[in-house]
């Protein structure tokens, strides 16, 4: 037998506790975009928008020009690059000129697919 000590690195609870908030605020900005992108989307079309369409717009706008995320930080913490698409989604939609072609609409495509996948990873987490 050996004398040397194997040493295992160990999660601490604090870290634990940090993983599952950041998943936790993760997981609301996932289904906010889930609820915001599609209303952007559809605002993003129209020729002139109502004084309360505008305003929506300008509110959605500001909710994910504040959040700052890491886009690798989905593919780590969930094994999706969720928060890329949300980001590219977000941009084709901001820059959309009603009337003219855009992937705005595919990537929102692509977006609620995988959105669908993740909920269907989180209920078999939820599960266990």
């Amino acid at each position: 037998m050996s004398d040397k000590v194997i040493r295992r690195k160990f999660i601490s609870i604090a870290q634990i506790q940090q993983i599952n908030d950041a998943t936790i605020v993760m997981r609301h900005f996932i289904d906010l975009s889930a609820r915001l992108l599609p209303y952007l989307n559809e605002l993003s079309v129209k020729e002139l928008l109502q004084p309360h369409e505008l305003k929506d717009r300008i509110k959605i706008l500001e909710v994910f020009k504040q959040y700052n995320f890491e886009t690798f930080t989905s593919e780590i913490l969930m094994g999706s690059k969720i928060l890329d698409t949300i980001f590219n989604t977000y941009e084709a939609v901001e820059k959309r000129i009603p009337g003219v072609e855009t992937t705005a609409d595919e990537l929102l495509s692509k977006f609620e697919a995988e959105l669908i996948d993740l909920n269907k990873n989180w209920s078999l987490t939820m599960l266990n």
